[in-house]
């Protein structure tokens, strides 16, 4: 099963022969927590980031919450507490991310505690890039190709993150092997736009990561709640990992990267 979106936002202007004012009564919902965590196989440091959705009108861009207390803890028995660098960014010193290990995220904000837990996979290898030519919308475009092979067994999750020429692709890339178990994996990288398409002399950095399923599920969930896809109706949160009712994920992955200039 795969997964492929792109996160956008339309403002359509409608002009009439006349025209009417209308104010919007938008009701305020009370403000909840956003959490996003991450611990990789990587050397560290790692961030935790706590902030509070804004109102609609809001021109804040980061609404960071500080003075929480953040705990990440792993089943060997170690334990730290996270130093806050910026309002709202919280960052380990000496914690280490192992493959196999189980770590748990805790915060307390005044009386609410939140906690979540994430299992960082062992590392599946990103073997190599290569682009193909494929169809895109009726039209041949080029797209590259992470090539992997998972390994036997069900139960590996992967995500994707392209970026070209320094720009982030803002589409969400994610795959499981429920029906690829034990197989090489070609699978494109290919931006959902008609006028998608990688060219001659672009650089192009692939962030592999093996993630466990929890956090596929709220990656894909991302997906289905930015198309309003999930039922049929209005889209909802997010599927979080956190505990206590806030909003986000904790995430402890592997990551490794490969890039590849295009070629003719």
């Amino acid at each position: 099963m795969t997964y492929k979106c792109i996160l956008f936002a339309a403002i359509a202007t409608l002009a009439t022969s006349c025209q009417k004012v209308i104010n919007l009564n938008l009701r305020t919902a009370p403000p909840k927590y956003i959490i996003e965590g991450n611990v990789t196989n990587l050397p560290g440091p790692y961030q935790v980031t706590i902030s509070q959705t804004a109102a609609v009108n809001s021109t804040v861009p980061f609404n960071g919450v500080s003075q929480a207390k953040v705990t990440i803890n792993d089943n060997a028995g170690n334990t730290e507490t996270l130093q806050e660098t910026q309002p709202g960014i919280y960052q380990t010193n000496t914690l280490q991310g192992v493959e196999g290990r189980t770590y748990q995220l805790t915060i307390t904000i005044g009386q609410k505690t939140f906690t979540a837990t994430s299992i960082l996979p062992h590392q599946v290898n990103l073997d190599s890039l290569y682009t193909e030519q494929v169809y895109n919308f009726s039209k041949m475009v080029i797209a590259m190709v992470p090539l992997f092979t998972d390994p036997a067994g069900k139960g590996n999750n992967y995500r994707f993150n392209q970026t070209i020429n320094g720009n982030l692709d803002k589409t969400l890339y994610g795959e499981t092997d429920d029906f690829t178990d034990g197989k090489q994996s070609t699978w494109s990288l290919l931006r959902p736009d008609p006028d998608s398409t990688l060219h001659t002399g672009d650089r192009v950095d692939v962030e592999m990561q093996c993630i466990d399923r929890p956090n596929y599920d709220y990656w894909f969930s991302v997906d289905q709640a930015s198309t309003g896809s999930s039922d049929g109706s209005q889209p909802g949160n997010p599927k979080t990992n956190i505990v206590g009712g806030a909003l986000g994920y904790f995430s402890a992955h592997t990551s490794q990267t490969k890039t590849l200039i295009v070629h003719k």
